[in-house]
């Protein structure tokens, strides 16, 4: 039981598609600097980078993380993830996600509750079991931090733009990027190719949906999808009267990130 909190615990620090977002996980990508499109990683539960808080911008929806990875001699390994997931219009985050598969989900689904609320500060893991509410610090990112360093163009990444479309119900860009690997170059006899396509929706500045093909790591897919538009109900971001907040150790980063969790196809 305390190694499985443990867990649990790592998973709410870790944040960014970590399963922690167990192997390389399923999920979305995360946006670029100042939440514009994604230029690589994944980011937790559909709400963008971490650190970044969103405002202005309210939605819900429901999110499925698929990964699956077929092994030399048959064997399959599989994983999903799926939630529902909220944003007020002041950046509160809300994530209720059910683990299938992995790790965190051996003994049948688990599912676990995220709520960020970068008005008080705080960032929330919920037990439903115990109705414990596990409390740390959240800072968010401060404008013009820098998120990214500039790297040398790699002759072996080719991104192509997809252009615009509507996509799960919103108008989103789609980008496709390939990623080659030559022979030899990690005793690989052939070069290894992995893609990945992804969709970003501006309005929100979250990804909508993405699938990756590697044939190292496998095949993952993400959906944002049942999405509306309308401001949530309030009460999703506020911890239940009838659990116990406890405070954990000070130190340990942003807390879940953007959003609470986990995510999404690897990078």
């Amino acid at each position: 039981m305390k190694a499985i909190r443990s867990a649990i615990l790592f998973l709410a620090v870790a944040s960014v598609g970590v399963y922690a977002q167990i192997g390389p996980p399923p999920g979305p990508p995360m946006g670029g600097p100042h939440g514009g499109p994604p230029r690589g990683g994944f980011g937790p539960g559909g709400f963008g980078p971490p650190g970044k808080v969103v405002t202005g911008a309210p939605y819900s929806g429901d999110i499925t993380n698929s990964y699956v990875r077929s092994l030399p001699d048959g064997n399959t390994i599989q994983r999903t993830t799926t939630a529902h997931v909220a944003r007020d219009n002041d950046g509160r985050t809300y994530s209720q996600e059910t683990i299938t598969g992995g790790f965190f989900g051996q003994n049948g689904p688990r599912t676990i509750v995220f709520i960020l609320d970068p008005v008080a500060g705080y960032s929330y893991v919920l037990d439903a079991s115990k109705k414990i509410a596990r409390r740390r610090e959240f800072k968010p990112l401060q404008a013009g931090t820098p998120r990214e360093h500039t790297r040398p163009a790699n002759p072996n990444i080719v991104t192509s733009d997809l252009g615009t479309q509507v996509v799960n119900g919103v108008n989103a860009q789609g980008k496709s990027t390939t990623h080659t690997i030559p022979a030899g170059q990690m005793g690989n006899a052939q070069p290894l190719v992995s893609t990945i396509e992804t969709w970003y929706s501006p309005d929100l500045q979250v990804i909508v949906a993405s699938k990756r093909n590697d044939p190292i790591s496998g095949q993952s897919n993400y959906a944002l999808t049942n999405i509306q538009r309308a401001a949530p109900n309030a009460s999703l971001f506020q911890v239940p009267s009838d659990y116990t907040i406890q405070d954990e150790p000070k130190g340990r980063g942003h807390g879940f990130g953007s959003g609470g969790r986990p995510g999404p196809p690897p990078q």
